[in-house]
């Protein structure tokens, strides 16, 4: 019997326990900022992302731009360098020498905000790419320039995707990885939320006070992911429900209260699910 390939999908994502929601990102994110969630930065707003997208390309196209000119001019020692500055960066999330450029001068020539320091998807990339620097170097080393300007330039085109859409291969891999593992948790079941809602919880919106203003649901509070951290004694007692745009920041800031030590707090995932479980609320009364 033939299976389509969206019952396929679809059993694979059960199979895996990979809610569609949670993978599914808000229509007013663009797919730039979608690469930068994905790239660990998803306790930020998209107003936010907005600010950073021009930034966070500066360091990747530095870096390249030192790659490039170490591959073409075959200059081992070159392509050694910028190999020690993502290993460096790996090591020193706050400390890559292209973003502390880009802090203490690019920034103010241009205008733009700061950078914040890496998340672990993006240095893992940094390692990545020092890491084929290394091996490309090495290979000039041993005579082998044909193997090495193969390395570069698998580089340099992986390179230039996150430069010109924040898309990281390697952070979609890391992402996929951790779904398969588990780690990557699913919202609360909406029936499950339902009887939460009805027995007395509060849905607490973790969005920017811009986007609460826009949309904000009836009953809803809003606690931006950002500050959560700072309000987890306000989580202390009575049961909550998280919610955000796609289900990413909910799902940051249920795993800080948790760890802080508040148990009665839930993901319940994207603003269209707490939508969802809103009117169905509504329907009953």
């Amino acid at each position: 019997m033939a299976i389509s390939p969206r019952t396929l999908i679809g059993s694979i994502l059960e199979k895996y326990n990979i809610s569609r929601c949670a993978i599914a990102m808000t229509d007013k994110m663009t797919f730039q900022q979608r690469g930068l969630f994905q790239q660990g930065y998803q306790e930020y707003s998209p107003e936010q992302l907005r600010q950073l997208e021009w930034g966070l390309r500066f360091t990747p196209f530095a870096c390249s731009a030192i790659t490039a000119y170490g591959l073409f001019t075959a200059q081992p020692m070159v392509l050694f360098a910028v190999a020690t500055l993502g290993i460096w960066a790996f090591l020193a999330p706050a400390a890559h020498p292209m973003d502390l450029l880009y802090n203490h001068l690019v920034r103010h020539i241009t205008g733009a905000v700061a950078l914040p320091e890496n998340p672990f998807q993006r240095r893992l990339a940094c390692l990545a790419a020092g890491v084929m620097n290394f091996v490309a170097a090495v290979l000039f080393t041993a005579n082998l320039p044909t193997a090495a300007l193969g390395v570069g330039l698998a580089l340099l085109m992986l390179q230039a995707i996150v430069i010109f859409t924040h898309f990281c291969v390697l952070s979609w891999m890391y992402e996929g990885l951790m779904r398969i593992l588990g780690k990557w948790n699913a919202p609360i079941a909406l029936d499950e939320a339902e009887a939460l809602l009805r027995d007395g919880a509060k849905l607490v919106d973790v969005r920017s006070a811009n986007e609460f203003a826009r949309d904000a649901l009836p009953g809803a509070t809003n606690v931006p992911v950002e500050h959560i951290e700072q309000n987890c004694e306000q989580f202390a007692n009575g049961v909550y429900l998280f919610y955000c745009a796609s289900g990413t920041r909910s799902q940051i800031a249920t795993e800080k209260l948790r760890a802080a030590g508040a148990t009665a707090v839930y993901d319940l995932g994207s603003k269209s699910r707490a939508s969802t479980l809103a009117r169905s609320e509504d329907a009953k009364k």
